[in-house]
């Protein structure tokens, strides 16, 4: 009987460890959120996307946030927009902040 205390106590540290563990995991990260975007607009936000989109670097948190805001939701974008729409869609509230916050650290 004691085996088995012990085992079902270990399972709920594992358990407890692992739901800690991927809430972790879960948080967004900046930094590896825009490694999908750095294709287009270059390591530190330096390059003009596919030539058609303002330059990030420089831009502040805020207007990182509205852009990508207004991305989702339809109300913002030239010629990019159906394009940025489908990048940034998935982004949860906490992602689309976390993103935006790397990004404002970059400088041209």
């Amino acid at each position: 009987m004691k085996t088995t205390t012990i085992t079902k106590t270990l399972k709920s540290l594992v358990i407890a460890g692992a739901i800690i563990g991927s809430s972790t995991l879960l948080a967004a990260d900046g930094a590896a959120l825009y490694a999908k975007c750095a294709g287009c607009h270059g390591a530190t936000g330096e390059k003009s996307a596919l030539g058609k989109s303002k330059i990030i670097a420089n831009m502040s948190a805020e207007e990182i946030s509205s852009a990508i805001n207004g991305y989702v939701s339809g109300s913002y974008g030239g010629a990019m927009k159906g394009l940025m729409k489908g990048q940034v869609s998935s982004l949860s509230k906490d992602g689309i902040k976390a993103l935006s916050a790397h990004i404002a650290t970059f400088k041209k």
